[in-house]
């Protein structure tokens, strides 16, 4: 089977998946640009094992391009399944007139969807224009189902796949004893008795300069580590040292496997976003067998955690509800329920249901 996707970015977590898909199909990736302008370099450093096609393009703000590069490779080239993931940026607008018009059928793939119910009427009508137009839709989740119908999805075409960006191998089979993290956090130089972890672009919408605020208010024992860069960086910099919060440390960009390794020697995992249509490093932090701690309007805490068995979602930082969770999640093992949760969403199954999605709808 013939098969193209056009995707914005070579993300290491696509890459992956396109590479599995390409032992089954004869697959062809477009991408509208080779990296997105707030991404670290570092980022982008998997082996690409498809055939993709990179345009030259406009660079419009982080992630957006101009080209009309998709348009042309669909007038000359035929597939047997073609996949728009995203329906946002200037080439996938484009492409999706064409598609349109010429009655070509297509399948719109998204990595999440939040509903905007106070957003202007135009734009409303906007989105419902080019979701309602696609033959069959792939989703991650619920309420990302629930925000394809809201755009005029039918419901019947959606297609729900277990989003992941870790292998079978990445989860780990047993958690360290305390000495043992002990011993990890004096390598890192993290010497508190409990520890905290959060990863994630330090920008508005990930809400680290609330959590950083809260975090005055936290023992000295309980330290929080971040790890991340972005445009708040200096910012929250300035802010932990203008509040003397020692228990607090920024640890800038990190591989994903420094990442893990980071998170063997933690208490929990949270995940203070504003919003995010997914959230895939969730997945991440449970499969290293760490409780989450999540707000309410992020996708995959909503999908993926479950009260008091492997973390906690509340409504907002600043609450008696995130102050219990805290506790709770210093005081019970959640390790064993973690996992079992990311040995359900690897990357394994998330090829192996597309692979049965793609045969589905071609």
């Amino acid at each position: 089977m013939k098969v193209l996707i056009v995707f914005n970015h070579p993300a290491p977590y696509k890459v992956n998946l396109f590479n599995e898909l390409a032992k089954t199909f004869d697959l062809t990736v477009i991408f509208e640009r080779n990296a997105n302008s707030d991404r670290n370099k570092d980022f982008y450093n998997n082996k690409i094992q498809f055939k993709a096609i990179f345009l030259k393009s406009i660079k419009l703000g982080n992630e957006n391009a101009f080209t009309l590069g998709v348009k042309n490779h669909l007038k000359k080239n035929k597939y047997d399944l073609i996949i728009m993931n995203g329906y946002r940026n200037i080439p996938e607008l484009i492409a999706i007139k064409y598609l349109n018009k010429h009655h070509i059928p297509y399948c719109l793939y998204i990595n999440g969807g939040i509903i905007k119910r106070n957003e202007p009427k135009w734009l409303k009508n906007y989105k419902t224009k080019y979701i309602s137009s696609a033959s069959w839709y792939m989703s991650p989740d619920e309420r990302s189902n629930e925000y394809l119908t809201y755009y005029g999805a039918d419901a019947s075409k959606i297609k729900n796949y277990p989003y992941s960006t870790i292998y079978e191998k990445d989860i780990r089979t047993q958690p360290f004893s305390n000495d043992q993290k002990v011993s990890k956090r004096e390598e890192y130089g993290l010497n508190f008795k409990n520890l905290f972890v959060s990863t994630g672009q330090l920008i508005k919408r990930k809400n680290y300069l609330e959590l950083i605020g809260y975090w005055k208010n936290q023992p000295s024992e309980n330290g929080l580590i971040i790890i991340g860069e972005g445009k708040q960086k200096e910012y929250l910099e300035n802010y932990i040292k203008e509040n003397n919060l020692s228990n607090v440390k920024l640890l800038g960009y990190k591989s994903k496997s420094e990442i893990f390794d980071i998170y063997s020697f933690c208490n929990a995992f949270i995940f203070p976003s504003l919003e995010d249509i997914y959230g895939h490093v969730v997945n991440e932090a449970l499969s290293q067998g760490l409780p989450v701690i999540s707000l309410d309007n992020v996708n995959s805490s909503l999908h993926l955690i479950e009260n008091k068995k492997n973390g906690f979602v509340v409504s907002n930082i600043n609450s008696k509800n995130f102050e219990d969770a805290i506790n709770y999640v210093l005081s019970h093992d959640m390790f064993d329920e973690a996992i079992k949760i990311a040995k359900e969403n690897t990357i394994e199954k998330m090829v192996k249901r597309h692979i049965e999605i793609f045969e589905e709808i071609k």
